[in-house]
């Protein structure tokens, strides 16, 4: 949720080869997703891919906001699949390319990157149950319309994943887009928000650590308690405190709704523990990393001064595997996006 990315991860943007603010390509190799035959032969170009492509990586707005877009070296007329990637609280579209790598990485798996700003001071994501929280819900899908018409997208492989706050602004889409979405990754902020009575199954992945002293693991009150540190607008629509629930209740309620019927249990690394929960409808599957010990941060990436992060398992590489092979997501006979169905 919150977070500032100090200087030292600035030096980080070396590393963003693919990305640049000036509107340049980059330069990192390009390497297509390693996608089932499946979910390419069921791409759905969007309306962008008819057009003369004129757009390159860089900085650009849309709604009054900033957004950073990062595209594959080598692009056109073939159908892109598309990941948003949202900042924490008090943080922006840069500093969260800087911090999670998935513009880097994603570029040169043949993934087009979004990451927008968001829009309230200090700057967030308001998610359903906070006051004036369906108004980002909304420009995230306005927001995925203008690129559609601008860029050539594969509207059935949509993504999203985020920090903290952003994450659970990642989690939130699921029910307010209607399950546009094919797949999520929610990182340090699941807890954020709570699933709609119906949401349609989608593939997500979540990665929180069992110390984290900002969004804790097993719910609560944020920032141990320092009710000062909550801006005014995260707090409850109806009034009062912004009290969590835990993690691991959250991704078992979620489990539940997507109608997943089988678990498994293994060591993905040292210290961290995968929960698999598949034979969900759809052919949508939840994965749970808990890192024990581990503070608020995105696993692979440097620790923040919240609390150790671990470089035992790398957020982003294992989330942009998944949405390389989550299978293309249906839309209903007459190509008609589903209705959002907000929060609850």
């Amino acid at each position: 949720m919150l977070r500032q990315v100090v200087a030292p991860l600035l030096g980080m943007a070396l590393t963003l080869t693919a990305c640049s603010v000036n509107g340049s390509r980059g330069s990192s190799p390009e390497r297509r997703p390693t996608s089932t035959g499946r979910a390419a032969a069921a791409a759905a170009p969007s309306e962008g891919c008819t057009r003369t492509p004129a757009v390159s990586s860089g900085q650009y707005r849309f709604g009054g906001r900033p957004y950073l877009l990062t595209l594959p070296r080598s692009h056109g007329r073939t159908p892109l699949p598309l990941v948003l990637d949202l900042h924490g609280l008090r943080s922006n579209g840069f500093q969260e390319a800087v911090y999670s790598r998935v513009a880097s990485l994603g570029a040169a798996r043949g993934f087009a990157v979004v990451e927008p700003n968001g829009a309230t001071r200090p700057r967030g994501w308001r998610l359903p149950g906070m006051a004036g929280g369906t108004v980002d819900i909304r420009y995230v899908r306005d927001l995925l319309d203008h690129l559609e018409g601008t860029l050539c997208v594969d509207t059935r492989r949509e993504f999203a994943t985020g920090f903290s706050n952003g994450g659970g602004m990642s989690a939130a889409l699921v029910c307010g887009l209607g399950g546009r979405l094919a797949a999520v990754a929610p990182v340090a902020g699941l807890n954020l928000t709570r699933p709609c009575a119906s949401p349609r199954p989608t593939t997500m992945l979540v990665f929180h650590g069992t110390a984290d002293p900002i969004i804790p693991y097993g719910g609560g009150a944020p920032y141990n308690g320092n009710e000062a540190r909550v801006p005014d607008w995260m707090h409850p629509a109806g009034g009062g405190p912004l009290v969590l629930p835990s993690v691991r209740g959250q991704v078992e309620r979620w489990a539940r709704l997507f109608g997943c019927g089988r678990t498994s249990r293994r060591q993905a690394a040292a210290g961290v523990t995968l929960v698999s929960r598949s034979g969900c409808r759809d052919g949508a599957r939840v994965d749970f990393y808990t890192v024990a010990g581990g503070g608020h941060s995105w696993p692979g990436s440097p620790a923040l001064g919240a609390g150790p992060s671990t470089t035992r398992i790398d957020a982003t590489r294992i989330m942009l595997d998944v949405f390389a092979a989550t299978k293309a997501r249906q839309v209903s006979a007459t190509g008609e996006r589903p209705a959002p169905r907000p929060g609850r």
